[in-house]
């Protein structure tokens, strides 16, 4: 055998492999321009223009135009027409804005297959001049025909053809010509599919990172013929897309204009602002208002879920642009330059001045806690836009943002009151539709159902409903599957049905504890009364039998006080069983009216015979008035928090005549019960806020003045005040379709409260 001779083996590769690495990777058409696309942004482009346009009888002509980086002659062989090479494996992100780079597998450039037979590259980049030549752009020019590239054919064994040229003018960017293809793929739900795949990049507004040039951004322009009525500007689409756009422009006069077109309004919104910005005119801010769910968009199918939740992370946040240029940190990730997300935390719903007043003015908005729906600083894609004439807005030397001067305070506050009108709307967009999806479940259940009945009935009905549908449907499965499956499925009905049985009857005793509480409360607060009666009048009646042991009289009368208060010691005991917060068996039923105001009013007696307090429900409540049904003790809690905020401020007035009016009047199906005082009164800024819980006395005045010209002995039964009591009193009403509100009270008051029960 002769001896083994030495051989050197190498891998080729296979024209096939450009159909596996173009046509099988990158799926569709929309894909592959997608990818195109994310390579000029990776180039640091600023601009990229994509134009697709139809050829009869062939696949659409593609031009996709960039004006990033470019590549030199020594560029364009080492990378592009190398196969699996990726520059973004070794540098991850881009050399000029520090942009993290989109793609790591190197397989890109071949999407241009996919898209055409014929590619034609054009491409410019700067390069270094040497020796005597004065040259320091150089262009390329490379035409490829991808039918070449055959199976069976090695692909180191193609030439495509090209030519180059250095010039001492010029301009960087690529500009890639495809045609040729034997189908036209395009489609409006592709399409659509394509600007989902660009909308983050296209929200790039600019940023500046560590070690690199400021950013300025990307901007994705696309004209498709056929497929959009005219040219698209991503990044305005995008804005177009969300729940809203707002501008808003401050006028020579320094109001505010503001405008929102947004999903659910009925059409464009326009507020011009009573308050004046009058340092600031010429201010303008211009934002999209990212929603949370994807149905709240008005174009979803651009705002996909995971495009919304990637444009908040990457590119949220309102810039404020100075003579064009950005301003930073103002719109940076953890930037909170209007106190959104702060307000946020503090849970601050209410909107201040003329806002509440617009609040007040939607119907089913709760002007007090109308911006509780408010979205993040992220959710808001846009800016504010001023330039140096705005006299007194001085940018800091190291352009780090504004010195914080009275003129910046301004322009916060503008754009602020701007995103707070909007979110005023887009509050009162969520109440409408809330109602609207219940009405239509209502809708849906009624005839099903046979629903007419009380709400306490929607689940028995529901689960009696489902037990027949479950026994008709498996019915149809095989004879060994049906057993289990009917058992599985009744068993899990019967969990809903009887858990949502038990949180009806928690609700329920809930409700009532939470009433119980306010008597509970009362109570204690006139037991200490009556023990502080007993002690001063036993003290007396001591010092009396050792110093005049024969005025039997002053005797007799101090003993006649002595039992009397025990008399309402007894009442007030006898009051507590009204509640019946640990009855079962309580039961809701209609109540005498008069009766129930009568024994509210005995309960402070002591106070009101103290201080000289004038109660009348007399003249004004008729005596065959019946509220209900309702739970007795929901009623008195009612009564008793509404008294006892009549007391406290007839009191705290300081005035010679203290007066308390109850009215009530039988009005439709409902009872409107009036309570009115000439205490101090209530702003009407405070008249939805008061209800807020644990906001005791908003205007910061009752406890103060309460304090100042109350007896001492008295102060445990006054207290501070927990913030409850108006909110218990409205959620139960409200839970009996009523509801308690306060009115601008007529001459001689000045307040008013009226509840409303059936």
């Amino acid at each position: 055998m002769a001896a083994a001779k030495q051989e050197a083996f190498q891998f080729t590769v296979d024209s096939a492999l450009l159909g596996e690495l173009g046509e099988k990777l990158v799926s569709t058409v929309h894909v592959a321009l997608a990818e195109l696309v994310k390579n000029a942004y990776d180039a640091d482009a600023t601009d990229v223009k994509v134009t697709i346009t139809p050829e009869d009888g062939r696949a659409s002509r593609v031009v996709i135009e960039d004006n990033g980086s470019g590549m030199t002659l020594e560029q364009v062989r080492r990378y592009w027409m190398k196969i699996g090479t990726s520059s973004k494996v070794a540098e991850p992100v881009t050399e000029r804005y520090g942009r993290l780079k989109t793609g790591s597998k190197g397989v890109g450039r071949f999407a241009c297959r996919r898209l055409g037979s014929q590619l034609r590259l054009n491409t410019c980049a700067a390069v270094e001049a040497s020796g005597r030549s004065s040259a320091t752009w150089q262009s390329t020019r490379v035409q490829f025909n991808w039918a070449n590239f055959r199976p069976g054919i090695d692909v180191e064994s193609i030439t495509c053809m090209g030519e180059t040229a250095l010039s001492s003018t010029g301009q960087s960017g690529t500009k890639l010509e495809i045609w040729g293809g034997a189908n036209d793929e395009w489609q409006a739900r592709g399409f659509n599919h394509l600007q989902r795949q660009l909308a983050v990049l296209a929200s790039n507004r600019g940023t500046k990172r560590p070690g690199f040039e400021e950013d300025p951004g990307f901007n994705i322009r696309l004209n498709a013929p056929g497929l959009s009525g005219s040219p698209i500007d991503l990044r305005e689409e995008v804005i177009l897309a969300a729940w809203g756009e707002l501008t808003a422009t401050v006028d020579s006069d320094g109001r505010a204009v503001c405008t929102l077109n947004a999903k659910g309004l009925g059409g464009t919104k326009r507020l011009t602002s009573k308050q004046r910005f009058t340092r600031i005119a010429g201010a303008r801010l211009h934002i999209g208002i990212l929603p949370s769910r994807k149905d709240e968009a008005r174009k979803p199918e651009l705002l996909a879920q995971y495009v919304i939740s990637d444009l908040v992370e990457q590119w949220g946040g309102v810039q404020v642009r100075f003579n064009g240029f950005r301003m930073y940190p103002y719109g940076d990730p953890r930037d909170d330059w209007l106190g959104i997300d702060a307000d946020r935390g503090r849970r601050m719903g209410k909107p201040e001045g003329e806002l509440f007043d617009f609040a007040s003015s939607l119907d089913r908005v709760e002007a007090s806690r109308a911006l509780l729906n408010m979205l993040g600083m992220r959710n808001y894609l846009g800016q504010v836009e001023v330039s140096s004439d705005i006299v007194g807005l001085v940018p800091r030397i190291d352009r780090q943002g504004f010195v914080e001067n009275e003129v910046f305070d301004e322009l916060r506050r503008f754009a602020r009151f701007a995103v707070d009108w909007a979110n005023i709307h887009r509050d009162h967009y969520i109440r409408l539709r809330e109602d609207e999806e219940a009405e239509k479940a209502r809708r849906a259940v009624r005839p099903v159902l046979n629903l007419e009945g009380p709400k306490d009935q929607v689940i028995p009905k529901a689960a009696s409903f489902l037990r027949k549908e479950i026994r008709r449907i498996v019915t149809r499965l095989p004879p060994t599957q049906q057993a289990q499956t009917e058992q599985t499925l009744v068993r899990t009905i019967r969990a809903i049905e009887t858990t949502g049985l038990e949180s009806y009857r928690q609700l329920e005793h809930l409700r009532l504890v939470a009433s119980a509480s306010t008597l509970t409360l009362l109570f204690a607060h006139e037991v200490r009364t009556v023990i502080g009666t007993l002690g001063a009048a036993s003290l007396r009646l001591e010092q009396l039998a050792r110093s005049q042991p024969h005025k039997s009289k002053e005797l007799t009368d101090i003993s006649e006080q002595l039992r009397q208060t025990k008399n309402r010691f007894d009442s007030l005991v006898s009051m507590t069983g009204i509640v019946g917060a640990f009855r079962r068996d309580d039961a809701p039923v209609d109540i005498h009216l008069k009766s129930a105001v009568d024994k509210a009013i005995d309960c402070f007696g002591l106070i009101i015979s103290s201080y000289e307090i004038d109660v009348d429900a007399d003249s004004a409540v008729p005596s065959d008035l019946v509220v209900g049904p309702m739970l007795q003790g929901e009623l008195f809690a009612i009564l008793l928090n509404l008294l006892s905020n009549a007391i406290k401020s007839v009191i705290a007035a300081g005035r010679a005549s203290r007066k308390i009016l109850i009215s009530a009047e039988h009005k439709g199906k409902q009872i409107l019960i009036r309570v009115f005082d000439n205490g101090i009164g209530l702003a009407e800024e405070f008249f939805d806020e008061v209800f807020t819980p644990f906001i005791a006395d908003p205007s910061g005045e009752l406890y103060d003045r309460l304090e100042q010209r109350a007896n001492s002995e008295d102060a445990a039964i006054f207290g501070t005040g927990s913030g409850l009591g108006l909110s218990i009193a409205r959620d139960i009403a409200r839970s009996r379709q009523g509801d308690v509100r306060f009115l601008r009270p007529p001459p001689d008051w000045n307040a008013c409260v009226e509840v409303e029960l059936p």
